[in-house]
């Protein structure tokens, strides 16, 4: 009696252990798993470049609206960045040491005033810091945070002589982007329309709100670039893939349809 109590005992503890060591078996292979899944989630290759986007800004509108400018104001669109975008026309995210966009190592922001001399006069002319522009080093901190941001993960890592290069040339190549006179509403598809009959290239519109709130503005245009080859600048203008700033397939932005209407102000 005692001999057979003692093998069921025994039994019972096998079935146990059996269990217990099924039961770690899984939870170690989930464990596994839910690392590689997190590893790999976290070493995804950075978006690929697809496109490049020259945003104009209209300073009145931006110095009328977010921005706290200190005159002179220029009456002409000015760069505010150009930037490289992915195939969901997402920007492509900063440079990231962990999981670098490039194999080439970015030039630091703070050697822009060395490289970036040669062009120092019509950056301030073109690409100024709307909120003191005659100030060079509120200019260079505006420059610094576009490279930082925009710049480091761009194909020109390494020179941000070029790359800042590139938009101006952009931009000193364009003598008209729209040809209404100020003062003037239109709706957000009458102003891309118009940009289209000008440079016979779709834009993208950006909106703000003038101080009070109660009225749309033509903040910024926006036009895009195809990727160039190796060892050229943008230079082919294309359509933009959406009309109105879009990020994850969702409009956002002060102008929701292309039939807002907005000033020129």
């Amino acid at each position: 009696m005692w001999s057979t109590s003692k093998y069921l005992l025994l039994a019972a503890v096998v079935v146990c252990l059996s269990s217990c060591f099924q039961l770690y078996s899984q939870l170690s292979s989930l464990n596994i798993s839910t690392l590689i899944h997190h590893q790999f989630k976290a070493r995804a290759p950075p978006p690929r470049i697809s496109f490049y986007k020259l945003s104009l800004q209209w300073p009145p509108a931006a110095c009328h609206g977010t921005l706290s400018c200190k005159p002179p104001i220029p009456s002409d669109f000015t760069i505010h960045g150009i930037w490289p975008q992915d195939s969901n026309d997402e920007p492509i995210p900063p440079y990231n040491k962990n999981n670098p966009c490039t194999p080439k190592t970015p030039t630091p922001p703070t050697d822009l005033p060395i490289k970036l001399r040669p062009i120092e006069g019509n950056l301030t002319s073109k690409w100024p810091n709307l909120i003191d522009g005659l100030n060079l080093t509120a200019n260079y901190q505006f420059w610094e945070y576009e490279w930082k941001t925009h710049g480091t993960c761009s194909d020109y890592p390494d020179d941000p002589l070029t790359y800042f290069d590139s938009a101006l040339k952009l931009r000193l190549g364009i003598k008209t982007i729209v040809r209404f006179g100020r003062q003037t509403s239109w709706t957000v598809q009458q102003v891309a329309d118009e940009v289209f009959d000008v440079l016979k290239a779709y834009p993208q519109i950006a909106c703000n709100l003038n101080p009070s709130r109660t009225q749309k503005q033509l903040w910024e245009v926006r036009l895009c670039y195809d990727r160039p080859n190796p060892r050229q600048l943008p230079h082919i203008l294309i359509n933009c893939t959406n009309k109105l700033r879009v990020s994850k397939g969702k409009i956002i932005g002060i102008c929701k349809s292309l039939s807002d209407t907005i000033f020129f102000p």
